[in-house]
C-alpha cells in the first residue's frame, strides 16, 4: 500500500511513514557524501611514498598468494613471473581481458577477496592523488603562490589596474602572440585573467615576490601603482634586483618621474600628454588620432624599435629609410643613440650616420625580424652608389 493510500485512511500514521521516508532519502545521499569526504581526507594525507609501498607490498602478496593458492590448486597459468604483473595490472585497473584467470578455487578466492578489491582501491587512490596534486598545483598558480623564477625574457607587469590592464594585455599579446606574462599584484585574491597571464601575489617591493616573478631574467617591467610612490618604490625594488631590466613605468606627476630617472636612467617614465594632446588637435584637427593609431598594436600601422646588430656597418639615414620603405614597407621615424628623451633625434638629414647598437622607429604593419634585414647589403649599395 502507498503513503498516499495509508494516509487516506490513516493521516497520523501516513504523516510518520512520510516523515520516516524523507529521513532514508535524505540519509542516503549525505551519507554517501560523507564517506566520499572521509575517503579523500585519508587519501591527500597519504604521501606519494606510501602509496608506491602500499601498491608494492599489495602486488609482493597478491603475487605470494596467488602462488600458494596454484600449488594447492594444483595449476600454473598466472603466478609465472612474465604473467602476474599483466594479470594484476589488467585487474586492478578493471579491464579485465580474461585471458589469464585462476581456476582453482582458492586462487578465485585469492582473486576475489584480496587481488580485485585491494587493486581497485590502490588504482582509485592513485587517480585521487594525481587528480588533488593536478588540482591543487592549478589553484597554487590561481592564487598567485606559483613560482615563475624559470621564465626569460618574459615581461612583468606590476599592479593590476582593471580594464586598462586588460588592454595593455591585448596590445602586448598583438604584437607578440607567443610571448609570457606575469601578473604582480598584492590585493588580488586570484588570477584574474587566467587565460591570458600568469599570476603572482604578494608585496610588489619583497623580494620573494620579485623572485616568484622572475625579475631577475625578465626582459622588461611595465608598473603601474596605484598611486606615484608606489611606482616609484616598486621601480626601485625591481631596478635593484636586475639592474638590466628594461622598466617602463608611468607617473601622473612629472617631479616623480624626474626622482626614477635620476636614480635610473635607462628607466622610460610616461606621464600624462593631454595638454600636449590638445594643443595639437586645436592647431592641427585629427592629429590625435595619429598616436592612437601608431601606438596600438591591434589597428593599422604601429611603431616598432628595432636595434642595428654589433655586425652591422655604419649606414646612412637615407639610405636605411629607402631600402626598409622599398623592401619591407616600414617608414623609419628616427633613431636613438640610448634611452633618455634627448638621446633621440626624428627626421635626422639623411647623412646621418646610424650606428651599430642604435635603434631605428619605424611604423610597419608588422615588426622586422632583426635577423632577416640585410644590413650589410643596404651598406654595401650605399658605398657602390658613392
Amino acid at each position: 500500500m502507498s503513503v498516499g493510500a495509508i494516509w487516506s485512511v490513516d493521516p497520523a500514521r501516513g504523516k510518520w511513514l512520510h516523515a520516516k521516508a524523507a529521513r532514508f532519502r535524505d540519509f542516503l545521499p549525505a551519507s554517501a557524501l560523507n564517506l566520499a569526504r572521509l575517503l579523500y581526507r585519508h587519501i591527500a594525507d597519504l604521501t606519494w611514498p606510501a602509496v608506491g609501498l602500499i601498491a608494492a607490498l599489495h602486488f609482493l602478496s597478491s603475487w605470494a598468494l596467488m602462488a600458494l593458492s596454484e600449488c594447492i590448486d594444483g595449476n600454473n597459468n598466472i603466478a609465472a613471473a612474465d604473467i602476474f604483473w599483466y594479470y594484476y595490472f589488467v585487474t586492478t585497473t578493471t579491464v579485465g581481458y580474461g585471458d589469464f584467470y585462476p581456476t582453482g578455487m582458492v586462487g578465485r578466492a585469492v582473486a576475489v577477496v584480496w587481488v580485485t578489491p585491494g587493486g581497485i582501491a590502490i588504482f582509485t587512490s592513485v587517480i585521487a592523488k594525481v587528480v588533488q596534486s593536478v588540482s591543487g598545483y592549478w589553484r597554487k598558480r590561481m592564487r598567485g603562490l606559483g613560482d615563475y623564477s624559470d621564465l626569460s625574457g618574459h615581461t612583468v607587469i606590476f599592479g593590476w589596474g582593471g580594464e586598462p590592464t586588460q588592454r595593455m594585455v591585448a596590445y602586448m599579446y598583438g604584437d607578440n602572440r607567443a610571448r609570457e606574462i606575469v601578473l604582480v599584484d598584492d590585493i588580488l585574491a586570484e588570477n584574474p585573467m587566467p587565460h591570458g597571464v600568469q599570476f603572482v601575489r604578494g608585496p610588489l617591493t619583497d623580494d620573494d615576490t620579485l623572485t616568484r616573478a622572475g625579475v631577475a631574467t625578465a626582459g622588461r617591467a611595465v608598473l603601474r601603482g596605484r598611486d606615484d610612490n608606489a611606482t616609484l618604490a616598486t621601480c626601485l625594488a625591481v631596478a635593484a634586483k636586475n639592474p638590466n631590466l628594461h622598466l617602463a613605468a608611468y607617473f601622473s606627476h612629472e617631479n616623480v618621474a624626474n626622482l626614477l630617472r635620476s636614480h635610473c636612467p635607462t628607466a622610460e617614465c610616461l606621464v600624462p600628454m593631454a595638454t600636449e594632446l590638445l594643443v595639437r588637435t586645436a592647431d592641427d584637427p585629427g592629429s590625435s588620432r595619429v598616436p592612437t593609431i601608431l601606438l596600438s598594436t591591434l589597428v593599422g600601422p604601429t611603431l616598432f624599435g628595432v636595434t642595428l646588430p654589433p655586425h652591422a656597418p655604419n649606414i646612412p639615414f637615407g639610405s636605411l629609410f629607402t631600402a626598409l620603405k622599398r623592401d619591407w614597407q616600414a617608414t623609419v621615424l628616427g633613431v636613438a643613440s640610448g634611452a633618455g628623451i634627448d638621446r633621440i633625434v626624428l627626421n635626422p638629414p639623411d647623412d646621418r650616420l646610424v650606428l651599430p647598437g642604435e635603434t631605428l622607429y619605424y611604423m610597419a604593419a608588422k615588426r622586422l625580424a632583426e635577423d632577416r634585414v640585410s644590413w650589410n647589403a643596404i651598406g654595401r649599395v650605399e658605398l657602390a652608389e658613392e
